[in-house]
């Protein structure tokens, strides 16, 4: 005879006292942390144990693009764990032929190689990587209106002041204006604003710059659509002197603007684009950056181990179908 171990549920305040008492909380002084309680969700709603129901427009960290609980993605993963969960970094397995394939079908342009992490601030450490090994050079350009990720080179690539209780941070790192003011000043034009950038190029020296990181369409310091030909313009910029542009499309990817991605709205083709678990819609931890450069120009060494499992792989497949 077997008996059925049973955890009794908890309620929403069990739930929260526990967290505070033995979890940190991001971004929050922990003593004044209020978290909401989820129980279960479904669709556009989230639920607290007591059956609160909340409708969910943030798409909790703005990732579960197709809504909770799909139940064509949960049947991928429960598929897809029930017959291969795991696969060393170094072999094939289809659902990564698979969805590489997929991806270079939506991505701009010739990007067609693809490396897949855990974050989108991974991804990001990775595309400045892969960029100072690819050129040579170590600077990279970043705005002061920005949030790149948490991690220690993200944090220093992000402009906004999550960055001042991070620093020192790595160095190399070169900030400059957006077009974007702030409510006094508002928006410059594309033109003076592309020639900030390139004089800041100048004076740093157009040899030593490795990248120019970007949210295409800003996120959290925003929401700031840039204005016509500034895209273009930084994308010229970058091309006259040798500068691999990198879009970070973890916010604005997959669909968010409109478009599969921000940069499509004004034909821009970027040297690396940065996504994150949004393409697994927020059920599994799947990053990618993608590179349209050949992978046979840089050294293998620039690419760290690639140990994702292979579910959430097969959860982004089902959700770009």
């Amino acid at each position: 005879m077997t008996t059925a171990l049973t955890t009794p549920i908890m309620s929403g305040k069990e739930i929260v006292d526990l967290s505070r008492k033995h979890t940190l909380y991001e971004w929050s002084a922990q003593s004044k942390v209020d978290p909401i309680p989820v129980a279960r969700a479904k669709g556009i709603y989230f639920y607290t144990p007591e059956g609160k129901r909340f409708i969910d427009f943030n798409s909790q960290l703005m990732s579960v693009n197709i809504g909770h609980g799909d139940e064509r993605v949960v049947q991928a993963i429960a598929e897809q764990a029930a017959t291969l969960a795991y696969a060393n970094p170094f072999m094939a397995t289809e659902v990564r032929a698979r969805l590489g394939a997929k991806l270079a079908e939506i991505t701009p342009g010739d990007i067609d190689t693809f490396f897949f992490t855990n974050g989108g601030a991974e991804a990001n450490e990775n595309a400045i990587k892969i960029a100072r090994f690819f050129t040579g050079r170590h600077k990279i350009m970043a705005r002061y209106r920005s949030y790149h990720g948490a991690t220690a080179g993200a944090i220093s690539l992000t402009g906004d002041p999550r960055r001042w209780a991070a620093e020192p941070g790595i160095p190399g790192v070169v900030h400059v204006l957006d077009p974007y003011h702030g409510i006094e000043r508002g928006w410059e034009s594309a033109e003076s604003s592309l020639a900030m950038i390139e004089e800041t190029i100048q004076l740093e020296g157009p040899h030593t710059i490795a990248a120019f990181i970007l949210e295409p369409v800003t996120g959290t310091n925003g929401i700031l659509v840039p204005p016509d030909g500034y895209l273009v313009g930084l994308r010229k910029i970058c091309d006259k002197y040798g500068i691999l542009m990198i879009a970070d499309e973890v916010m604005a990817g997959f669909g968010r603007t409109g478009e599969w991605f921000a940069v499509d709205h004004w034909k821009v083709v970027p040297d690396l684009l940065c996504r994150w678990e949004r393409s697994a819609s927020g059920i599994t931890s799947l990053s990618i950056f993608r590179t349209r450069f050949s992978t046979e120009d840089s050294p293998t060494t620039a690419i760290p181990w690639d140990a994702r499992p292979r579910w959430p792989r097969f959860a982004s497949m089902r959700k770009i179908d």
